[in-house]
Order: structure tokens, then C-alpha cells, then sequence
């Protein structure tokens, strides 16, 4: 495979993670907000930077909890100063991407024993570094005792922000630590890339000339519309310490929803053209897009019967999701079906 390949593959990866650590991040915060009053969620989120860390190194990674930490400031965050963003949002999912410091030796492994422990101590590692985020913002911009979780206003601001902070994170390293060593056992190769080798395309008319162009109007009509839906949802309050800013969610996540099926589409469309597009690679990327579609309406779900709002546009989207899923499994499946025609055609010419 050429570099150029290879680095269109990562660039459409890291899209795609990060849109499903997201979503992710949505759901777990909608199910810990209650306990964690003062932000913070305990679930799968660091999942996505982990993965793709390990796939495609720490650069890839760095750049996946970026995007993941720009969604939720672009969500509606609590803004104190600048700094307090960067550390509270920005950099914080960044971080997680220290696990990569530990990626070198798992291509070293001995045995599974072996990539179990270094697994294991990545997502130590990257656990860490997003606590020592966090733990920094509550420290020097939210170390204010009135404003502590718990009714725990008498105790020392540094161990207060210490404890606030692991009860959170240290559940999550370790949900993260047992869904890694799961993957590593059960489909190794979504953490691993053994090969990706380039398959032909030259009687795979439908998918070429019918889906793709579809997936890629639908991307468009998405993005332009949820775009300026998102724009006319912007509202801030500033609450006499801080300026409380939120946006549509909703129109966040079908805008990048959409810009992510351009891209995809797109850049299966051009390597269509020039005979070097991987079919499998397209349909498990649009798989991992339309998962994170299913996984943030159920938050919103969740959400909506504990507000005691009506669901019922957030059942109509997780359809949409489900069908979609049920969809392009199929397409997955006749294309695989051609390919093996195609082989066996070309055997029985030699």
C-alpha cells in the first residue's frame, strides 16, 4: 500500500473515533451527571483515543481526543478562562494519548500475557494523564469549598480535587482496562492492523456508482442544514462567576455526522477512479459512523424520560440508526458475496 493510502485510511479513522468517542461521552455523562454535579462521567469514552492510539499511534490519537475535547466545548461548556477550557475540554481526552508511550513494546510482545499487562498499563498511562488534566483545572480555577460535591465543604481544596477527580476517572480506567483486554482476545484486529491489502472493484457497479454518490448528497444535505441550525442555536448565560454557553447537540452531531459521510464517500468515490478503494474498509467506516448515531440517541433517550420529555424524535432517530446499520451490514455482505464471484471467475479463466 502507498503512503498516501495509508494516510487518507488514518485521516478517516480518526474521524470516525472520534465521533464515536463522542458519542460515548454523551451517554456516559447523561447517565453520571447526577452523581458528578460538578462534571465528570465515569464510562467507555477514553475507549475511542485508546483504540486508535494503538492502531495508528500517538500522533492519531492526540488528534482523535482533540476533536473529541473541540465537540464538547462546541456542545456548550461551562467557561470560566481560557486555560480552564483547555484543561476542563480541550486537551483532556489529548491526553489519553499517552498511552502510545507504551505502544512500541506491544509489537514486542512474547504472548498474550504479555499484551494483556502492556494493554493494561497504556490505559493506566492515559487514565493518568487525563486526570492530571482535570485535577489541574479543579485545583487552580474551581478550588472554591462552597461550591464542593458531596456536602464535603470543611475538606482541604488539593485533596478535595484529588478525590473528586479519581472517583470519576479511576472507574473509567479501569471499564476501559477490561473492554481492551476484551478486544485484544476476542478481535484483535481492531487494535491490530495486520494487513490491508486493496481489493478490486472492477464489477462492483451498485456500490460504486449508486451508494456512494447517495451517501455523499446525504452527507451534504446534513452538514449545510444542521449547520445553520447549529449557528441560530447559540445562547449563553453569564450566572455572576461564569458564562454558562450551550448550542443544539442534536444539530452538532448530524452536522458532523454529515461532514464525516462526505469525507468518507468522497474519498471512496477518488480512489474508486483511480482503482485502489478497499470496499470493506469503506463499509466498516460507515458502520463505526452510523454505531455513533445509535449510541447518542439513546443518551438522548435516557435523558428525555428523566426530564419527562417527549422521546419520541429520539426513537425515530435510533431507527434510523438501526436500519442503517441493518443496511449497510447487507451491502457489506452482497459486495463480499461479488468479490468471492469475482475471484473464483478469474481462477477459472487462468
Amino acid at each position: 500500500m502507498n503512503k498516501s493510502t495509508n494516510t487518507v485510511r488514518t485521516i478517516t479513522e480518526i474521524g470516525l473515533f472520534a465521533a464515536l468517542g463522542f458519542a460515548l461521552d454523551e451517554l456516559q455523562g447523561i447517565i453520571s451527571k447526577g452523581l458528578f454535579v460538578n462534571g465528570g462521567s465515569i464510562g467507555f469514552a477514553m475507549i475511542a483515543v485508546l483504540i486508535i492510539t494503538f492502531r495508528r499511534g500517538t500522533l492519531a490519537g492526540f488528534v482523535t481526543g482533540l476533536i473529541m475535547g473541540l465537540l464538547d466545548v462546541a456542545t456548550g461548556p461551562y467557561i470560566l478562562n481560557f486555560w480552564q477550557v483547555i484543561l476542563d475540554y480541550v486537551i483532556s481526552y489529548s491526553l489519553v494519548a499517552a498511552s502510545g508511550l507504551i505502544r512500541p513494546f506491544f509489537s514486542k510482545r512474547k504472548n498474550d500475557k504479555e499484551g494483556i499487562l502492556i494493554l493494561l498499563l497504556a490505559t493506566l498511562l492515559g487514565g493518568i494523564a487525563k486526570f492530571v488534566s482535570h485535577y489541574l483545572a479543579g485545583v487552580i480555577f474551581w478550588a472554591d469549598p462552597s461550591g464542593f460535591a458531596w456536602e464535603l465543604t470543611n475538606m482541604n481544596p488539593y485533596l478535595y480535587c484529588f478525590i473528586y477527580n479519581i472517583a470519576f476517572i479511576g472507574p473509567s480506567i479501569i471499564l476501559c482496562g477490561i473492554l481492551m483486554i476484551a478486544i485484544f482476545k476476542k478481535a484483535p484486529q481492531i487494535i491490530i492492523i495486520e494487513s490491508e491489502e486493496v481489493e478490486s472493484q472492477k464489477h462492483l457497479k451498485l456500490h460504486d456508482y449508486i451508494v456512494n454518490p447517495i451517501v455523499l448528497l446525504s452527507g451534504l444535505f446534513l452538514f449545510i442544514y444542521f449547520l445553520i441550525k447549529y449557528i441560530n442555536s447559540y445562547e449563553s448565560e453569564y450566572d455572576g462567576y461564569g458564562t454558562d454557553v450551550s448550542f443544539s447537540s442534536d444539530a452538532l452531531v448530524l452536522m458532523v455526522s454529515g461532514f464525516l459521510l462526505i469525507v468518507v464517500s468522497g474519498i471512496t468515490m477518488i480512489k474508486t477512479l483511480k482503482n485502489i478503494q478497499n470496499n470493506r474498509l469503506t463499509i466498516i467506516n460507515i458502520l463505526i459512523l452510523t454505531f455513533a448515531n445509535v449510541v447518542y440517541p439513546i443518551a438522548r433517550l435516557i435523558k428525555m424520560y428523566n426530564k419527562g420529555n417527549d422521546p419520541t424524535i429520539y426513537w425515530i432517530w435510533f431507527a434510523v440508526g438501526i436500519f442503517l446499520n441493518l443496511l449497510f451490514i447487507g451491502l457489506y455482505l452482497f459486495t463480499k458475496k461479488l468479490l468471492k464471484q469475482n475471484n473464483e471467475i478469474s481462477e477459472s479463466t487462468i
